[in-house]
């Protein structure tokens, strides 16, 4: 019995040491700022059209559900930006579906929440997103629901995967790009 456990707690380490190893062997492109935009205190009572931006169908649940419920409790209003379907193993038009019904059960309205299937955004660890295209597509969202604030993943991406860090990326590669200046972003870490 002790050979289960001695071998579940190697196979966990050995995961870890690779995907350590993924992140800190990975270019970083594009960096925030040197001194970020962080928002003012949220006691300021202006409310804000916050974006949350996705790579994939549950990352809401399993990273960003604190950060939804505090900032729904503070009376702004949430968008979700999900940029693929999820569909690695051939489950995305459930796992679509299943980030509705989480939304939902946040009080984020399903006309506020936009999940892309994108030929060149394609789930999976081997799958190089675009930047650039991240970039213009969260651009479209911010102009369509007049966006004020970004939420998103770290620059590891939470977890490591690969999609998260891109989409981190290209967060970045628009607030650079960004000449007005009037987005701010905050990074989930």
């Amino acid at each position: 019995m002790a050979w289960i456990w001695m071998l579940s707690v190697a196979g966990a380490v050995l995961l870890w040491a690779v995907s350590l190893g993924r992140i800190l062997s990975s270019p970083a492109p594009y960096s925030l700022p040197p001194s970020p935009r962080f928002l003012p205190p949220l006691g300021d009572r202006r409310s804000r059209n916050v974006l949350l931006v996705l790579a994939h169908p549950d990352d809401e649940s399993m990273f960003f559900t604190p950060t939804i419920l505090f900032l729904k409790s503070k009376g702004h209003s949430i968008h979700v930006l999900c940029m693929s379907l999820g569909n690695a193993d051939g489950l995305g038009d459930t796992r679509k579906e299943e980030l509705y019904d989480a939304c939902a059960t946040l009080k984020i309205p399903a006309e506020q929440v936009s999940v892309l299937d994108h030929q060149k955004l394609q789930d999976g660890f081997h799958q190089k997103w675009d930047h650039g295209l991240l970039a213009e597509l969260t651009m479209e969202q911010i102009q369509l629901w007049d966006i004020d604030t970004i939420v998103t993943f770290d620059s590891y991406g939470v977890s490591g995967h690969p999609n998260h860090r891109d989409v981190h990326h290209g967060i970045c590669k628009l607030l650079h790009e960004n000449q007005r200046g009037n987005i701010e972003a905050w990074e989930l870490v």
